[in-house]
């Protein structure tokens, strides 16, 4: 995960931001903030037979089924 400085006004994440976020194994498919404003990434592995979504964040990483669940754990503990 790459980090940024930013000095003045709230970053705000786009469309081409997953792409800092993506890394060999696994692709962003979301970003969303925690309340202290740091990303929270999550991923989709690329490989078939291993098909399982990551939300991380900070020093954690948790692992899901599907896309739903892992949403689902992040619906009011995260921000768009």
């Amino acid at each position: 995960m790459k980090h940024k400085f930013f000095y003045g006004a709230e970053p705000k994440f786009t469309e081409a931001d997953k792409g800092n976020f993506s890394r060999e194994g696994y692709e962003c498919k979301a970003l969303m903030k925690d309340s202290k404003g740091r990303p929270v990434v999550i991923s989709q592995s690329t490989d078939p037979d291993f098909s399982v979504w990551k939300v991380e964040y900070g020093f954690s990483c948790v692992v899901f089924g599907s896309y739903d669940e892992a949403m689902a754990y992040c619906k009011g503990r995260f921000a768009r």
